[in-house]
């Protein structure tokens, strides 16, 4: 079961701020509008909330730095088989020296062909 994730309160988003003082942490530029406080390791995969996994950052930068991590957690969760997908493909037979089963022809039907009578 995995954690649940706290809300972000307004003065622990202050503090961040104040900590990365006021630089957005993906472009290192000064963030004079609106930002979103962003994990540098998604919280999907590590269910790192603490202070040091977060920064600011510019909304446009988080909104494709988003985009990856979606990407980078479904790979996550794939390898780790946590998707109810993990299918194992045979690449190899389970008795790979037995011969190949030998191709039947298809059977033959019972109708006559044409100017010859049909045998009953």
């Amino acid at each position: 079961m995995k954690p649940v994730r706290p809300s972000m309160s307004k003065v622990r988003r202050a503090r961040i701020f104040e900590a990365h003082k006021g630089l957005c942490g993906l472009c290192g530029k000064k963030i004079t509008g609106d930002y979103d406080i962003e994990h540098r390791i998604p919280w999907a995969i590590s269910f790192d909330d603490s202070d040091g996994n977060l920064y600011p950052a510019h909304k446009d930068g988080h909104a494709l730095k988003t985009k990856q991590d979606v990407k980078d957690i479904a790979k996550a969760k794939r390898l780790a088989g946590e998707t109810g997908q993990n299918r194992i493909k045979k690449s190899i037979p389970s008795r790979p020296f037995d011969k190949p089963k030998e191709k039947k022809p298809w059977p033959k039907r019972g109708f006559s062909k044409p100017g010859k009578p049909q045998k009953t």
